[in-house]
């Protein structure tokens, strides 16, 4: 027993010397680890009055290329023009046989000469009918007088019967004829408005000969070049057969997909009569003509269409790099690419050094001085402000950052 309690005493004296020196250890003291913050480089703005830019791709096209055919069947005399051949306007591309169109012709211009002859002579005919008909009048009454002298004598037993019944005779022919002749000139309106039709349907099919026949020597309707020849010497070709394709200097313009808003932005400029101009990276100049009317099915783009006076764009179908200047825009910020973030997101330096997302309005871009600058518009957005421009991953908002700049 004496044994238990002696163990019992070192073991209790034991635990609470330990519990001594667990409370007398020095105590460390607790500092707390600053914050994380990343590294960036910030830009002030100051929001102004500019002109975006916008930069994208266009396909030079001609409205104005035309597919030459053929007015008649026929054949190929001679090709004298290949295909990527310059040409001048008027210049003859292709002859082909005339021989049917020009007897065509011939006898075209033959029914229009014989209905103008008859047309003069039923003219003579009237005038000669009216004189004439004046003289069967005379005559009819010098009849009618000799008549009635001789019905007076019969009367007197002083002629006889048969000389009655002749003068009767003569006056009756000299009726007839008269009726004859008011019967013709009573048709004369008519037969002239007959040979009046028939002169305007022989003129119309003079001119469609003459058509024909002058369309057997194919030319160029104006300076251009021979897209492709579909012909050669000797083949027989069919009213409207395709013969060559033509596409004159003139009339080439750019065809250049835009974004729905710059789209918006360039009709409004149309219609407030301002001048949109547009170059390639070779320093051809453009102006804008007209804009789209629908949206492109699946893409969201608009076509604006840019022509030109200079002659000397590439071939049509060239796809070219084009910098549209749009219309001035106030209360822009001119930022470098880097700043923004998934198309419309910049962030803002707090006073608390953590960044703010801010959702923006892209105008446009612009060439910078070193590179490429973005403009962008928020009604958030004041003077002064400081706005991230170096790319930053980890970006977010209310992400403790240093600006280093």
């Amino acid at each position: 027993m004496r044994s238990f309690l002696l163990g019992l005493a070192i073991f209790s004296a034991g635990i609470s010397g330990f519990w001594l020196l667990t409370k007398s250890k020095p105590t460390p003291a607790v500092r707390e680890a600053p914050a994380a913050a990343w590294r960036i480089s910030t830009k002030v703005i100051r929001p102004e009055t500019v002109s975006p830019v916008f930069n994208g791709f266009g396909i030079v096209e001609n409205p104005d290329t035309q597919t030459l055919r053929a007015r008649i069947g026929t054949d190929v005399s001679t090709v004298l023009v290949r295909e990527g051949a310059r040409v001048l306007a008027n210049q003859i591309l292709i002859n082909l046989d005339a021989v049917d169109a020009e007897i065509k012709l011939s006898q075209a211009r033959s029914n229009l000469a014989d209905a103008e002859s008859n047309l003069t002579a039923l003219d003579a005919t009237e005038s000669k009918d009216q004189e004439a008909l004046q003289l069967d009048q005379e005559a009819l009454n010098i009849l009618q007088q000799k008549l009635i002298r001789i019905q007076n004598l019969r009367q007197r037993n002083l002629s006889s019967e048969q000389d009655l019944d002749t003068a009767r005779q003569a006056v009756v022919n000299q009726k007839l004829q008269i009726n004859r002749r008011e019967l013709a000139l009573s048709t004369v309106d008519s037969k002239r408005t007959q040979l009046k039709t028939a002169i305007q349907r022989f003129e119309a099919e003079v001119r469609a000969a003459t058509r024909d026949f002058d369309s057997t020597a194919v030319k160029a309707p104006a300076d251009g070049q021979v897209v492709e020849v579909d012909v050669v010497a000797g083949d027989r070709v069919q009213a409207n057969q395709d013969l060559a394709i033509f596409a004159p200097d003139a009339g080439r313009e750019i065809r250049v997909q835009v974004p729905a808003s710059v789209g918006q932005t360039l009709a409004e400029s149309l219609v407030n009569n301002e001048i949109v101009s547009a170059a390639t990276e070779r320093n051809h100049h453009f102006y804008l003509t007209r804009v789209s009317g629908a949206v492109r099915d699946n893409s969201g783009s608009i076509d604006a269409f840019f022509a030109s006076t200079d002659h000397s764009l590439p071939p049509t179908g060239t796809v070219v790099s084009v910098s549209v200047q749009l219309a001035t825009q106030p209360k822009v910020v001119v930022l470098p690419t880097d700043a923004l973030y998934g198309g419309n997101l910049i962030y803002r330096v707090t006073t608390s050094d953590t960044l703010e997302a801010i959702k923006v309005e892209r105008l446009g871009q612009r060439p910078g001085p070193e590179k490429t600058e973005v403009l962008v518009r928020s009604s958030r957005l004041v003077a002064g402000d400081q706005i991230l421009v170096s790319r930053l991953p980890a970006a977010v908002s209310g992400l403790r950052v240093e600006v280093i700049q």
